[in-house]
């Protein structure tokens, strides 16, 4: 199955800043204050390629003062999970 991860994460955390109702104006600046230098210019740039790395998506979940995330939203339904993934029938290795 073919999926594009980049589009997958900058739709997660674009749920996640519209879940917090904030711009990314407002993102940026509490990134800033987090030491980071980021514009809302950077952090629109960087969703915009979906190439940001789990480091800048763990500093905007603290800056969302959010603790989970729910991945159902951008998974595709049938995308193997798990043991699924195994081949071998989903039994222990």
């Amino acid at each position: 199955m073919s999926y594009d991860w980049n589009d997958g994460a900058a739709r997660l955390l674009k749920a996640e800043i519209a879940r917090a109702g904030i711009t990314l104006a407002k993102l940026a600046q509490r990134l800033r204050r987090m030491g980071l230098e980021e514009t809302e210019a950077s952090v629109k740039n960087k969703l915009y390629r979906g190439t940001f790395s789990m480091a800048f998506f763990m500093q905007c979940m603290q800056a969302l003062e959010r603790e989970t995330v729910d991945l159902d939203g951008v998974m595709p339904p049938n995308m193997p999970r798990g043991a699924a993934l195994d081949g071998d029938g989903g039994g222990q290795a």
